[in-house]
C-alpha cells in the first residue's frame, strides 16, 4: 500500500514509519525537516509544514496515497485544511487523538464537576464537555496550545462525505526517545540514591492506561490496513493499567534501585510533590475492541520495554532540570515524621 504519513520523524511517527516499512509498505512521510530523526533509505520525504497543506494540495493529489496517517493533528483547522487536500485522493485517513478526550480526563483534573466516572473507559464513554485543555497554558492565541483540541479534530475528520476516518485514541505513551521524558523524575531519584519515594496515599492507588511507544506504532500499523467504509473508534493502550505505585516499582526494578515506595496521606506531601488532581478517578481505557478486530498484541514485555526507555534516558537527560521538584530535605522531613508517628 501507499500510505503518507503527517509527523513521521518524532517519538510515536518514527516507530511508526520504521514499523511500516518492514511489513513492506510504500511510505512518503510529510515533515518539517527539523526533529533530527532519521528516516529509513527508501522512505520518501515531502517537507513542509503542515500548516501549507494547501499549497501542497496538488502534490498530494497526485501521490494518492491508499491511507493517510495524521500523527500530529491537534486543531480542527489543521484537521479541515488535510480533508481539503485529499478529499478525493485517498481511500482513508487514521487519525491520531488522545484519551484526554474523555470526561474522565477533566474530572481527574477538577476542570468538570461529577463523580468519577467508572473505568475502564470504552468508546461510547461520555466526552468532556469543556473544549480546549490546554488553553490556559498558552503564551497567545497563536500559540498551538491555545486552539487545541482532539474532540473537534474527531469531529473534522469524520465530517468528509466518502472519506471514512479511523480514529486512534492513544494513551501516554513511554519509551526511548519520549519528549516528556515522563520515567525522568522517579528514575532521577533512583540514581540519586533516595532509599524511598514519596507517594500521596490516593496517587499511589491511582490507576492510568500506558503505552509503549514501539507497540502503539504497530497499533497504528494495523489500523492503517482497515478496509470499512465506515467510520470507526478505537481505544489503544496496555491490557492491565498499572496503580502509580506499581509503576513506580516496576521502574525501580528495571533500574536495579533497591530503595522503598513511602506512601502518606496526600495532604501531608510537601508542596513540589503535592498535586490538584482527584485521584479518586482513574484514567483507564478499554482496548478489547481494537484488540479482537485486528489481532493486535504487544511485542514487548513491559519489564523490557521499561529497561530500553531508562537506558535511552540515561544517555539524554534533559538539557536543564527543575531542580525545584528535587527537594530532597522536604522529602526527608515528611518520612522522618512518618517514621516517628509510626513508633508511637
Amino acid at each position: 500500500m501507499r500510505i503518507l504519513v503527517l509527523g513521521g520523524t518524532g517519538f510515536i511517527g518514527s516507530y511508526l514509519v520504521k514499523d511500516l516499512v518492514e511489513t513492506g509498505q510504500d511510505v512518503t512521510v510529510v515533515h518539517r525537516g527539523k526533529s533530527g530523526g532519521h528516516l529509513p533509505d527508501n522512505v520518501k520525504s515531502m517537507i513542509f509544514d503542515r500548516r501549507e497543506l494547501s499549497a501542497h494540495g496538488a502534490q498530494l493529489r497526485k501521490l494518492s496515497p491508499d491511507v493517510v496517517i495524521d500523527m500530529i493533528p491537534r486543531t480542527a483547522q489543521e484537521t479541515w485544511m488535510l480533508n481539503r487536500a485529499l478529499a478525493g485522493s485517498t481511500g482513508r485517513i487514521v487519525t491520531i487523538s488522545s484519551i484526554d478526550v474523555y470526561r474522565a480526563y477533566n474530572r481527574l483534573r477538577k476542570k468538570e464537576p461529577g463523580t468519577p466516572d467508572p473505568t475502564p473507559l470504552k468508546e461510547n464513554a461520555p466526552l468532556r464537555e469543556q473544549l480546549y485543555p490546554y488553553r490556559g497554558s498558552a503564551v497567545d492565541a497563536l500559540h498551538t496550545a491555545y486552539e487545541y483540541e482532539k474532540i473537534l479534530v474527531e469531529r473534522l475528520a469524520q465530517s468528509e462525505p466518502g472519506l471514512p476516518s479511523t480514529i486512534l485514541r492513544l494513551p501516554v505513551v513511554y519509551g526511548p526517545r519520549d519528549p516528556q521524558i515522563r520515567v525522568f523524575e522517579y528514575l532521577q531519584k533512583m540514581d540519586h540514591g533516595r532509599k524511598a519515594i514519596l507517594l500521596g496515599t490516593q496517587q499511589s492507588k491511582w490507576r492510568l492506561t500506558r503505552g509503549y511507544v514501539a507497540d502503539v506504532a504497530h497499533a497504528i500499523n494495523l489500523a492503517s490496513k482497515d478496509s470499512s467504509k465506515e467510520n470507526r473508534i478505537f481505544n489503544i493502550g496496555e491490557g492491565e493499567a498499572l496503580t502509580e505505585a506499581e509503576w513506580v516499582t516496576l521502574i525501580g526494578k528495571a533500574a536495579g534501585w533497591k530503595g522503598e515506595i513511602v506512601a502518606v496521606e496526600d495532604e501531608s506531601l510537601p508542596e513540589h510533590l503535592s498535586q490538584d488532581y482527584d485521584w479518586r478517578q482513574h484514567l483507564v481505557i478499554d482496548s478489547d475492541t481494537f484488540r479482537k478486530e485486528f489481532d493486535w498484541i504487544e511485542k514487548t514485555d513491559r519489564q523490557q520495554a521499561l529497561v530500553e526507555t531508562i537506558t535511552w534516558q540515561r544517555n539524554n537527560p534533559p538539557e536543564s532540570i527543575d531542580q525545584d521538584k528535587f527537594d530532597y530535605d522536604a522529602e526527608d522531613e515528611v518520612i522522618a515524621t512518618k517514621s516517628r508517628l509510626a513508633v508511637k
